[in-house]
């Protein structure tokens, strides 16, 4: 449409050869004004041609005192562009401007004489140059060269004393009032010419500070309006294999895999102001695929607002993910993280279907999966625990979990909290393990181990048991014997019939031990617990063993307390316990030994019982071995107590049952003391 307003490109190049300045002038800004110069002076040039080419071809009729005036200003002219073409131009425009204000004010003095009414046009004329002139070169110096002027024509009526002060009033109005607008003018310009300086300056710093930023970034950068690439990086060069002249000019998109460019252009087009994260591929220069991580967000870039895209090359990382992964989804355990504070699952490896039966999805989407999972007899268990995670690794014990199609199998789990850099704890991390088949082994390498102990105490009960039967029964064969030789005396019979007596009851109580122990085995089935008074129920274990200790010559002290204290406790085990306890203190006490019993509240919810006796002691190296059954030292068999090595085992058992404790401490040579713990029955 404006095709008849082109300049034709021979006349631009015509001009621009008529104004360069000299290649001395290398500073920007010098050849620009150089240029301006030459310019106007050519013009001027021009313009004057033109005029008295004009002026001639209509005949105007003129004086000689203006054609040679136009003369000379084509001479002045002619030489003032010769200048502005090296590098004094500014010399030529303050020659020229000089020279045309005195060709004007000798004018004004010429009109003075000859028709003072139009000595305004030469006022014009002047204040014009003058005008013009500030274009270039400075104010000051155009205010002074205006003053200067002023004051020729305030002079004019005394150099022609027929010219009188109202006949260049005007003149001087006109040239002060131009004066003192170009003055303004003149200020206010210089003021707006610095500021854009300043603001050049400050510009050129950012600009220079962005510039080095953009290159001194790790990341690859890029800028560009709505997908049109306005500045790039070295970094972007190197991760795209393009120059930087490529790229600038060019869509962000094409540099982009084909199979991800919907995806980007989706994601731009739904998130138009949004800062945005996310991974996508580049496609090389060379056609490798380059994966990258993507930061992008909206900046202000030479006064508009353009969108920053930010790149990272994920290319290596990516492929030890994914080996990574690999490797997680070949192994039976299962990899997870999930969040401390609302406990849903961040990731979870695949192995999770193979172990849990719930798929990845399940866990993602379903927080509560885990009350699922976990057995609901374990859960306690669990949940305390993890309540018991510290900053390191803990491992939680194994535990039973439901499979999504029923199946039970014991689970072992290994958790690490992670903190962030402020010190919150921010997820688990966690690594969990199918044991079942562990324990089932270790289950059968146990019951192989208790067998082959039953084997070994049946073996031992053996050998101990047909010692101390073969012994009585040896006594009683004997006894029988005599009997039958012997004179009929009453009292040797009597001696012989007792002796009787104590082995047969010995050989029961034997035997008694045995079936307790055995009933033991299966509590449930056998043991009635009722309220006790623990006092009488000792006042009656020491009633049995009184008369045995009388005989040994033995002190049997027994101190109760004031008042009851009440257990709940099955009568007939508990009496056989106390009276194994106390029986092994007279067994193993020599004569006019001690023995004393007490019975006191060991805390509002336990009583304790004490039994301690002057006896044989025990040896720290059997300590550990007193409970086991059938266990004897060899003290105790020299002892002669006649025993298999039942009682303290049938205390210990009956105790537990009861859910007491019993200790036992001992010097060798001096006495023992075995302590009874029993709940109280709370009121």
């Amino acid at each position: 449409m404006g095709d008849q307003f082109n300049i034709p490109p021979f006349a631009l190049r015509l001009w621009h050869r008529l104004t360069d300045p000299s290649p001395e002038l290398v500073q920007p800004a010098d050849r620009h004004k150089a240029r301006l110069i030459a310019g106007l002076f050519l013009m001027s040039i021009i313009l004057l041609i033109l005029t008295r080419i004009f002026r001639s071809a209509i005949h105007a009729p003129e004086s000689t005192f203006n054609i040679d005036t136009i003369g000379f200003n084509i001479v002045v002219m002619g030489l003032c562009y010769l200048l502005s073409r090296t590098r004094y131009y500014r010399l030529g425009i303050i020659i020229g401007i000089v020279a045309v204000l005195a060709v004007i004010y000798i004018q004004s003095v010429y009109r003075a004489y000859v028709e003072p009414v139009h000595l305004t046009d030469s006022t014009a004329w002047a204040m014009g140059m003058v005008l013009i002139g500030g274009l270039v070169v400075s104010w000051q110096l155009m205010l002074t060269l205006a003053s200067a002027f002023i004051v020729g024509l305030a002079v004019l009526p005394i150099i022609i004393p027929k010219l009188t002060i109202y006949e260049v009033r005007f003149s001087l109005e006109f040239a002060v009032g131009m004066t003192a607008l170009i003055t303004i003018t003149a200020i206010l310009r210089q003021r707006d010419f610095e500021r854009i300086q300043e603001q050049t300056k400050a510009l050129t710093i950012s600009e220079g500070r962005y510039r080095s930023l953009l290159e001194a970034g790790f990341e690859a950068l890029i800028i560009h309006d709505h997908g049109l690439i306005l500045d790039v990086n070295d970094a972007v060069t190197a991760i795209s294999g393009y120059t930087q002249d490529e790229l600038i000019g060019s869509r962000t998109i094409n540099l982009v895999t084909d199979d991800m460019k919907a995806m980007v252009e989706r994601l731009y087009r739904e998130h138009t102001e949004d800062n945005l994260l996310y991974e996508t591929s580049l496609q090389h220069k060379d056609g490798r695929r380059v994966e990258v991580e993507v930061r992008s967000r909206m900046i202000r870039y030479h006064g508009q607002a353009v969108r920053v895209i930010a790149m990272r090359d994920i290319t290596q990382s990516k492929q030890s993910s994914e080996q990574i992964k690999n490797l997680f989804n070949s192994l039976d355990r299962v990899f997870y993280s999930f969040d401390a504070r609302d406990n849903h699952m961040i990731q979870i490896s695949p192995a999770c279907e193979k172990l849990y039966g719930y798929s990845e999805q399940e866990f993602y989407g379903d927080i509560t999966i885990w009350d699922k999972i976990i057995h609901p007899e374990d859960k306690p268990h669990f949940e305390s625990d993890f309540l018991q995670i510290t900053r390191d690794q803990h491992e939680i014990s194994p535990f039973r979990i439901i499979r999504k199609n029923g199946e039970i199998r014991w689970v072992e789990i290994m958790i690490t909290p992670v903190y962030n850099a402020a010190n919150q704890l921010t997820r688990y991390d966690g690594l969990a393990t199918d044991v079942t088949e562990r324990r089932q082994i270790e289950a059968e390498q146990r019951e192989f181990q208790a067998e082959r102990e039953r084997s070994l105490v049946l073996r031992q009960f053996i050998t101990d048991a047909s010692h101390d039967l073969r012994t009585p029964l040896a006594t009683l064969y004997t006894s029988l014997y005599l009997l039958r030789r012997v004179s009929p005396d009453e009292e040797n019979i009597t001696r012989y019939l007792n002796t009787l007596e104590d082995q047969t009851k010995h050989l029961s109580r034997v035997l008694d031990d045995l079936f307790t122990m055995s009933r033991l085995d299966s509590p449930e089935m056998y043991v009635e617990k009722h309220p006790l008074d623990i006092n009488q129920v000792m006042d009656n274990v020491l009633n049995t063993q009184k008369p045995i200790a009388a005989q040994k010559q033995l002190d049997l002290h027994y101190y109760p307390t004031e008042s009851p204290l009440t257990v709940m406790a099955d009568k007939d085990y508990l009496v056989a316990a106390l009276n194994h306890i106390v029986r092994n203190a007279v067994q193993y006490t020599p004569a006019e030994g001690t023995i004393t019993v007490r019975t006191r509240a060991q805390s509002p919810k336990h009583v304790l019982v004490e039994v301690t006796d002057t006896g044989i002691g025990i040896q720290p190296s059997e300590m550990e071995s007193i409970y086991d059954r059938f266990y004897r030292s060899d003290r105790a068999r020299k002892a002669d107590s006649g025993g298999v090595g039942l009682g303290l085992s049938l205390a210990r058992k009956i105790v537990e049952i009861h859910e007491g404790t019993i200790e036992a401490e001992s010097i060798p040579g001096e006495g023992s003391i075995f302590r009874i713990t029993l709940p109280l029955m709370l009121k």
